[in-house]
């Protein structure tokens, strides 16, 4: 069995080539060595040889580089928006993970948890509709009574209460620099509030005593809410606001296009919050930057809700749930208004437009002169929302099927609370209704004889309720 020298060429004299297995010189130019056997590389001519190319800037290299260049910077400029801001992530963050979710037994802020759903799944005890205890809490706010460890909180004009939840009795009284016109929310060892005058507020929750406070560009009218150790709110003056709940220290702010006078909800690391232009946005609620830009015709005045994947709030009068994953591309919405311009022209060869990123569907029991004002509760498979003509409609929450509707006394300006297999709801007619979750039977109902306009609360099996007369109900 012959073997290849593969040690080194062998050197050579004329025709006269060397083994460089056995060291046997000879003239054969078959290949083979006439001592071993074994066969001889032999030496390439010159005239053979092709001299490597050892330039790294070729033609083909040239345009391979332009080729992946381009492509780089389309995914760059497609994705861009949406790549973490690590400036934020690394030298802005939160010191503590502190959240306003309700616990068992709580309900510790606007909407009951971060996503709003308004939901308490498995109470320990229902509501017979009598009332257990009512304080008069004096000029009427738009503030809704929260409810942590055996206390309300409420804001009022120019002051900040908390009650007993046993008795009523005010345990501490604080007074503000401003009005309270929205709701509180309690986390840790933090009570959190925002002013008309422009200052947002931690407190000390057992003794009303401030902590620190931070200080807006307008008024402040939207319920704060607290997620991993972050406390969002909003302002007048377009601003979303994320700040450390343990310090008050700036996290980030992100302009909107319009005054925002509504809460944050978050869900799954998304954070939802509706403009006075009718703008919904949805934030990286880490650090707040933009991922979509929904436009309706005209404002939400209420907090949006995060559930089944979707961005469920009212605006116009009508219900809109939009893809709470979506994300628009820089200039897509602008190419999307130019396409639908070129096709309302009729132009040939142009087709029909898509609708707007991010859209699921629409829903208006009465059409376009719809009235749905409040926001909705939300299961996984049913939604819930009133309107300012007394209707309760209970919906299919994936794709807006009706399911039934009940008929109340007076138009229902508050969110609607889900408490098990109940439905509770307050009208402007000062009407409290207990209702059937699945068939919308009337279980029972209460007149409490002052108009409900601000949010309920549900906590340890009582429904709490503000009228518009100053009074604080607690309803067992």
């Amino acid at each position: 069995m012959s073997e290849i020298a593969q040690p080194s060429l062998p050197p050579s004299t004329g025709d006269t080539l060397t083994c460089p297995w056995c060291g046997k010189s000879d003239g054969n130019t078959s290949g083979l060595c006439d001592g071993c056997g074994r066969t001889i590389l032999h030496e390439v001519p010159p005239w053979a040889q092709v001299e490597r190319d050892r330039r790294f800037f070729t033609r083909s290299r040239m345009i391979m580089g332009g080729v992946l260049l381009l492509a780089l910077l389309f995914m760059t400029w497609l994705n861009y928006p949406f790549l973490p801001d690590f400036k934020i992530l690394l030298f802005n963050r939160p010191t503590t993970e502190l959240s306003s979710t309700s616990m068992a037994g709580h309900w510790s802020m606007d909407g009951g948890d971060i996503a709003q759903h308004k939901v308490i799944e498995s109470p320990t005890t229902q509501p017979i509709g009598q009332v257990r205890w009512a304080a008069a809490l004096g000029e009427n706010s738009r503030s809704g009574p929260v409810v942590s460890d055996g206390r309300v909180y409420l804001g009022g004009h120019f002051k900040v209460s908390a009650l007993d939840t046993e008795t009523g009795e005010t345990l501490w009284e604080q007074p503000t620099t401003g009005p309270v016109q929205s709701s509180l929310a309690a986390a840790g060892g933090f009570l959190f509030m925002g002013l008309q005058d422009h200052w947002l507020m931690a407190l000390d929750p057992a003794t009303g005593e401030t902590l620190w406070k931070f200080k807006a560009r307008d008024i402040i009218t939207s319920a704060p809410a607290v997620h991993q150790g972050i406390v969002y709110f909003s302002s007048w003056d377009a601003n979303v606001y994320a700040l450390d709940a343990a310090t008050g220290e700036s996290i980030w702010t992100y302009e909107t296009t319009g005054a925002v006078g509504v809460q944050s909800s978050i869900e799954n690391g998304v954070l939802a919050v509706g403009d006075r232009n009718g703008r919904m946005h949805l934030l990286n609620a880490r650090t707040g930057q933009n991922r979509l830009v929904f436009r309706t015709p005209k404002s939400s005045n209420t907090a949006a809700v995060m559930a089944n994947g979707l961005v469920y709030f009212p605006a116009g009068g009508r219900l809109y749930a939009i893809n709470a994953n979506e994300k628009e591309i820089p200039g897509q919405y602008q190419f999307k208004r130019v396409w639908a311009q070129f096709w309302l022209w009729q132009i040939p060869g142009i087709p029909r437009p898509p609708g707007q990123q991010g859209g699921r569907w629409r829903y208006s029991p009465d059409g376009a002169d719809s009235s749905i004002v409040a926001g909705p509760a939300v299961t996984p498979t049913l939604l819930y929302v009133g309107d300012l003509k007394g209707g309760l409609y209970a919906i299919n929450a994936v794709n807006s099927d009706d399911v039934w509707q009940f008929q109340a006394e007076g138009g229902i300006y508050a969110s609607p609370i889900v408490a098990g297999d109940r439905v509770y709801i307050g009208t402007q007619l000062g009407h409290v209704y207990a209702l059937d979750g699945d068939t919308g039977q009337l279980r029972w109902h209460l007149v409490l004889g002052s108009p409900i306009n601000q949010p309920l609360a549900f906590a340890n099996g009582r429904l709490y309720v503000r009228t518009s007369d100053g009074v604080l109900h607690a309803l067992e």
